[in-house]
């Protein structure tokens, strides 16, 4: 492995390991801010709502269908992603290593996707590949295996991979001339491998334009997306549970303080007030600001959710959340 490479994968890490960590402070930061208002009565009102919501038929269905569309999606995602991901690396690591007896490789370039009309021998043969195609290449033993017009893959003086069709082969044995050309072109190749530079022959299976998508995942920007994206994935799947949790436990304080499962949010609204109790004053605060302050006097109650009935309409429900010192009690 070069230097360059070994410095690429270890920046590569360390880009996942640093997004990972932005990614995980900005969401957890948002998870608890999210908590706080739960449990502070201020998405109280919303609660009521889609607890309301969630109790009609249409609903309950349009809950369902998009559940079972986000699913599908989430799983055709990984079925898809995760096996080409492991492809790509496979082949990246194997390179032109044979992989249970076949060569996997990426055509790179267009030059044996098109007849170029100089070369009569292509009338009647119509296995052309194109640019990004995947294609098996099976492995070659001998000379013999080889017969004109085959499509192989051979490396050349500068140890490049090419992918051209035979033309001519010249002598016989280990010692054997392949004259080399590619489709669209119309001069043949310099350079004249023997049966040590052929990698495979390709006896016409191929995954059309795959190679693009594989390319991508082969390369390090490729890795960073998928490492990152299925973390986020999964952290925001197993974060996003205390959310529901706290809601949960939220709305069935409301249901249990209203006393009654039947009923509408007509007439109902609520306010969120916080009061703050320091150096025996208390400090009473709304959606709006500060409304005022008042000395303490007895001991005040360890409730933190209350119902007051004032009786006119519509019903309010105050919650208050009360601190001594800047400590919660």
């Amino acid at each position: 492995m070069q230097p360059l490479e070994i410095i690429s994968i270890i920046a590569t890490f360390a880009g996942v390991a640093c997004f990972s960590i932005v990614f995980t402070v900005l969401y957890q930061s948002y998870v608890h801010s999210t908590i706080a208002q739960v449990e502070s009565g201020k998405r109280d009102i919303e609660l009521l709502d889609a607890t309301l919501n969630e109790r009609s038929e249409r609903t309950k269905k349009i809950k369902k269908i998009l559940f079972i569309v986000r699913t599908t999606v989430f799983v055709l995602f990984l079925i898809i992603i995760i096996p080409l991901f492991m492809f790509a690396l496979i082949t990246r690591i194997a390179g032109d290593r044979p992989i249970f007896g076949k060569t996997i490789m990426i055509v790179a370039s267009g030059s044996m996707g098109k007849k170029n009309e100089d070369n009569d021998y292509l009338l009647d043969l119509n296995d052309q590949i194109d640019k990004y195609d995947i294609i098996v290449l099976e492995k070659v033993g001998s000379i013999d295996d080889l017969k004109l017009y085959d499509i192989i893959a051979y490396k050349n003086k500068d140890g490049t991979n090419i992918i051209h069709r035979i033309v001519a082969i010249n002598g016989g044995g280990d010692n054997a001339q392949l004259i080399m050309r590619g489709d669209a072109n119309n001069v043949n190749d310099d350079y004249k491998p023997k049966l040590s530079d052929v990698i495979g022959v390709y006896r016409g299976r191929r995954i059309p334009l795959a190679g693009v998508i594989v390319m991508f995942l082969q390369s390090y920007s490729g890795i960073i997306t998928v490492v990152a994206l299925l973390y986020c994935l999964f952290m925001i799947d197993i974060v996003s549970r205390k959310i529901d949790r706290c809601e949960t436990k939220r709305t069935n304080q409301l249901l249990s303080a209203i006393d009654s499962d039947e009923f509408s949010a007509k007439g109902m609204r609520a306010e969120f007030k916080e009061t703050i109790y320091y150096r025996g004053y208390a400090y009473r605060f709304d959606e709006t600001g500060f409304i005022d302050k008042t000395e303490i006097t007895g001991d005040q109650p360890d409730d933190t959710m209350i119902k007051v009935y004032d009786g006119s309409e519509p019903q309010k429900i105050l919650i208050e959340t009360r601190k001594n010192d800047g400590k919660d009690k």
